[in-house]
């Protein structure tokens, strides 16, 4: 099959990149920021050139030498220019080399330019299960268990495989017993009830290492070496079968379940088991399947196949349901998908995209009992948001789709594409019932996801509606408001505070950002520019390296941005450096850089576009092909999941659920920034990208976070939550990384709080989770804290402005995300905003005492919390007085703990969120040596640990005047960080090309 990528229908306006001029006058800041650039004055020479065209032949023999010096520098070590210079003059020397064009300029001739930020090697060398693959590498993939030590199971639905000692071991995890419907979660667990394997692993055979040869967005392609021959399987989301091809060896297959019965049919080897399961085989050439021993406790069944065999296995399970699937899987097992891909086209006027993707199959000939009249299609299965996305114009007939009622002459969908419903056909009768939406059992496949539906087709086209990316509300702010929330101004743009993790601290500068916005909004433009050069003076550290203690820098190891300190430690800015959570972090981040960008006339674009393209481009790079700004050195948008439509947060670390991701809302905050920077630097396809990206995190989230009544995804009694905390590939769960108190399920799901939050925060379901949210308010034990309070009233405003609003003039302290003028702004924009009664009252900007969090102590996964037992920061405006008890040796006082992550008693080799349901369930790993304060409840937003039960960071003493010292390790060695059965300490310092390690 001949696969074909669609190009964009419109072109980006180029772009100037940045000159060592605008680098070296930095100090012409426009004058309504009203503030100096602490790198301004360099390079006067350059400035003082006497003669027009002597300065003009000194840049073009320049430039000459420069390319030259970088042709040879990329012959020399493969990389593109910058990687050999050091830190102090890393800007100013990659100024004049252009890098990609994520943010404008068209078709792209260098993708392979490396930011301009310091380069490093990763302590962290990727394992010989990568192959002959060469970074960036798809540190967020679905299947990353692959690669990671020790093997765990990966998920690429329905099914759930491991793939170690030579075996494909298959899971169909939604039978009793394999799967566990809890109140607080719903969890599969894994057991080999098939395996396909060469004899000569059998029983064990000899542990050799897969390998990764070929991936992309819907499939990956491993190698199983055995010892008598070569082993592949390509591994497709959503495919009803699990594909093994053999090139010499002997076919074996075994299971630890006893055999019950094995028939021969003319296509396939039906085999049922004791415990229940029916699994059937097919095989070309065609294989007299042979029992070699039934298999008993504690002894695997194994069958054994035809020597020297080449050829291609497939296994399906059939569930029981009537009427059977087995003849549809009969007709359709011959088309095989050897790879996947995805791409999008989007007029960038358009408020809605099409996501197509393609599949690359192979068919296999079949035997000479198959009808020659019968032509098989490539057959998969899809989850119920690609279905509602298909056909939108027979939305009531997609009602039914999950549903087990079969229906006859398949409907046609887009590009030639069918439903096949539970993969029978019935009468006419029957497709009617289902056209008026009526439908009862569910469907004959399920995973995590809940039911899925076959699909025919090599293509499939999926019609995606995109959520507005605006900078300011629907609704304007009522005039008899605006003065007030101009006072919440006044006091808000002083209240950014340093940090020493990426994650606090951008938190705090996208939350000054929405502040300058805001101003901007009310005609406060002294205000906003004050706000802005806050801002700038607090972020340019983090991407030109003057922040020594803890910058960015490029991990030339697996291709990507991660932080200084973040390299050193797994554990540090929440697995940052093993790349957890880069969406979370670098969104906020984004966000910010965004609005600088909107309000600055070239002075930051001109100084950090390179950088801050880089940045977005770490977690939202776009497909290969696309002419307007993909990069060779990071992966395709390393986070998304194209098949499940949302992020995973989860990085380098092995996880006995595959992968997971937190809070969903984050997320969305993420791609909305891509698509606010896209608008800011006027590039409408970069705009279109982000908010394509938005709307899948958006349509996964409302789908499989959010709980309300009108979605059956989860049953109950686990659907009566309203919102999962964590969605992993084999869990969902309603607790956190940091507790399972409802404030925290719901909140870290609903901030931060944005033009973009209506799209995914509709009213209709705020109001069902609203008696949980209500609740939280009132109960005695423990008392909400006064962040989270604050995070409650935000979502509660949806339905009810009036009396949130009354309710934030109350909260003495916000989370470092929200502000109190984002706060006031958000309920006065609301429906039914307008009611909110006329302040008496001027605005005291004294009632708030408490906003941000300054490094004073850290928590146990390294966030900042506050010194004076208020766990969102500091004092902002008395910082000393607030730290004073931490200096003075006293700590402040033990508020209750919550749960932290456990490891999974059963198997100390990979990490487990935790069980606060489970009384069993291990005990956290002990905590290294703490500060004096004794550790309080995370702030609100922290998420996606560093792998917390393997390695628990250690809490760094208080910081000193000059800074804050970089987290400490004082725990015993441990032979590799990413395994959980013991804590863990920094890796070697890592090699940082050019130059020398960054100064902790």
């Amino acid at each position: 099959v001949s696969v074909t990528r669609s190009k964009p229908r419109f072109t980006v306006p180029s772009m100037k990149n940045p000159s060592r001029r605008s680098l070296a006058h930095v100090a012409k800041r426009k004058k309504k920021y009203g503030s100096i650039d602490p790198q301004a004055g360099a390079d006067n020479d350059y400035v003082k050139s006497s003669s027009r065209f002597l300065t003009f032949g000194i840049s073009i023999m320049g430039v000459l030498v420069a390319a030259s010096l970088c042709l040879l520098g990329t012959l020399m070590i493969g990389y593109g220019t910058c990687s050999s210079t050091p830190v102090a003059d890393m800007a100013a020397s990659c100024a004049e080399s252009p890098f990609w064009g994520l943010v404008g300029g068209g078709a792209v001739n260098n993708t392979n330019k490396l930011p301009p930020v310091p380069v490093v090697s990763h302590a962290k060398a990727p394992s010989e299960n990568w192959g002959k693959l060469e970074p960036p590498y798809p540190t967020g993939a679905w299947w990353l268990n692959l690669v990671l030590t020790p093997k765990r199971a990966v998920a690429p639905l329905p099914y759930t495989v491991v793939i170690d000692n030579g075996s494909v071991q298959i899971c169909y995890p939604m039978k009793k017993g394999l799967i566990s419907y809890k109140t607080k979660e719903i969890l599969q667990t894994f057991s080999a009830q098939f395996a396909v394997t060469d004899q000569s692993a059998l029983p064990s055979g000899e542990n050799r290492e897969l390998e990764i040869t070929d991936y992309d967005e819907l499939s990956v392609t491993v190698r199983v070496p055995t010892p008598s021959g070569k082993v592949s399987t390509h591994l497709t989301r959503g495919s009803p079968y699990i594909s093994v091809k053999f090139d010499g060896g002997t076919p074996a297959l075994w299971s630890y379940n006893p055999i019950r019965s094995m028939e021969r049919g003319d296509f396939h080897t039906k085999v049922t088991f004791k415990t229940g399961e029916t699994f059937v085989v097919y095989s070309e050439p065609k294989i007299n399947w042979a029992v070699a021993s039934r298999g008993k406790t504690g002894v695997r069944s194994q069958i054994l196949g035809s020597s020297n065999f080449h050829g291609w296995i497939r296994v399906a399970i059939v569930p029981p349901v009537h009427p059977s699937p087995l003849p549809v899987l009969d007709r359709h097992y011959r088309v095989i998908p050897l790879s996947g891909s995805v791409n999008y086209t989007s007029d960038p006027n358009s408020d809605s995209a099409y996501l197509d993707y393609s599949f690359k199959t192979v068919t296999l000939k079949g035997n000479a009992a198959f009808p020659s009249n019968v032509e098989p299609e490539l057959l998969l299965l899809a989850a119920s948001h690609h279905a509602e996305r298909m056909n939108l114009s027979q939305a009531r007939l997609e009602l039914a789709l999950y549903r087990n009622v079969p229906f006859s002459r398949t409907p046609a969908m887009m590009n030639n594409l069918k439903i096949v419903k539970n993969m029978t056909k019935v009468d006419r009768q029957d497709e009617q019932a289902i056209a008026l939406g009526e439908s009862s059992i569910d469907g004959a496949y399920h995973c995590m996801k809940g039911a899925l539906m076959g699909v025919t087709g090599d293509s499939w086209r999926l019609h995606v509606e995109l959520p507005q990316a605006r900078w300011n509300g629907e609704r304007s702010i009522p005039s008899h408001l605006r003065d007030y929330i101009t006072q919440a101004v006044k006091r808000d743009i002083y209240s950014l505070t340093d940090s020493f993790d990426i994650y606090n601290f951008t938190k705090q500068a996208a939350r000054l950002a929405r502040v300058a916005v805001i101003a901007d909004e009310l005609g406060q433009t002294q205000y906003r520019d004050h706000a802005l050069s806050s801002l700038y003076d607090a972020v340019t550290p983090w991407l030109n390296g003057s922040k020594t203690d803890n910058h960015l820098v490029y991990d030339k190891t697996w291709g990507g941005i991660i932080t200084s300190a973040g390299q050193i430690n797994p554990s540090t800015d929440f697995g940052n450096g093993w790349y957890n959570d880069h969406h979370f972090q670098f969104g906020y981040l984004i966000y910010a850089a965004a609005v600088l960008i909107k309000y600055d006339t070239g002075d930051f674009l001109e100084n950090y576009g390179d950088t801050i393209r880089a940045v977005a481009a770490d977690y939202a790079n776009p497909f290969k092909e696309d002419e307007f700004g993909h990069s060779s050195v990071f992966p395709v948008a390393r986070h998304k999941d194209f098949w499940d439509f949302h992020s995973w947060a989860s990085g380098l670390f092995v996880m006995d659920d595959s992968k997971s991701q937190e809070s969903s809302s984050e997320a969305v905050n993420a791609y909305y920034a891509v698509a606010l920077l896209g608008d800011a630097v006027k590039s409408p396809q970069l705009k279109q990208w982000g908010r394509l990206l938005m709307a899948m995190e958006v349509l996964g989230a409302r789908k499989y976070w959010h709980m309300p009544s009108w979605e059956e995804v989860y049953p109950e009694p686990f659907g009566k939550h309203k919102m999962v905390g964590m969605v992993s590939a084999t869990r969902a769960a309603y607790f956190t990384w940091f507790g399972d108190l409802p404030e925290y399920i719901h909140c870290i799901n609903m901030m931060p709080y944005t033009p973009a939050t209506p799209a995914l925060l509709p009213a209709s379901y705020v109001r069902q989770e609203a008696g949980i949210l209500k609740s939280s308010l009132t109960r005695a034990d423990p008392p909400i804290l006064p962040a989270w309070e604050s995070l409650v009233y935000m979502g509660l405003a949806i339905i009810d402005p009036v009396t949130a609003w009354n309710k934030f003039l109350q909260v003495k302290e916000f989370d470092n995300g929200l502000s109190m003028t984002n706060a006031l702004w958000w309920a006065a924009t609301r429906a039914g905003g307008a009611a909110i009664p006329e302040p008496e009252e001027k605005l005291n900007p004294e009632a708030w005492q408490c906003q941000g969090a300054p490094v004073c102590a850290f928590d146990f996964h390294g966030t900042a919390w506050s010194c004076c037992s208020i766990p969102g920061g500091c004092c902002s405006t008395n910082p000393i007085p607030c730290c004073s008890g931490i200096r003075s040796g006293q700590p402040p006082p033990t508020p209750k703990p919550t749960p932290i992550p456990t490891m999974n008693p059963s198997d100390p080799g990979a990490i487990s969120p935790p069980n606060p349901t489970d009384p069993n369930a291990a005990p956290p790993p002990a905590a290294p040596p703490a500060p004096p304060a004794q550790p309080a409840p995370p702030a609100p937003g922290a998420t996606s640990p560093a792998n917390p039960a393997a390695v628990p960071p250690a809490a760094p003493p208080a910081p000193p005047a000059a800074g804050p010292a970089p987290p400490a390790v004082s725990t015993p060695p441990a032979a590799d960080p990413n395994v959980a059965s013991s804590p863990a300490p920094p890796p070697p310092a890592p090699a940082v090309v050019g130059g020398q390690p960054p100064s902790l």
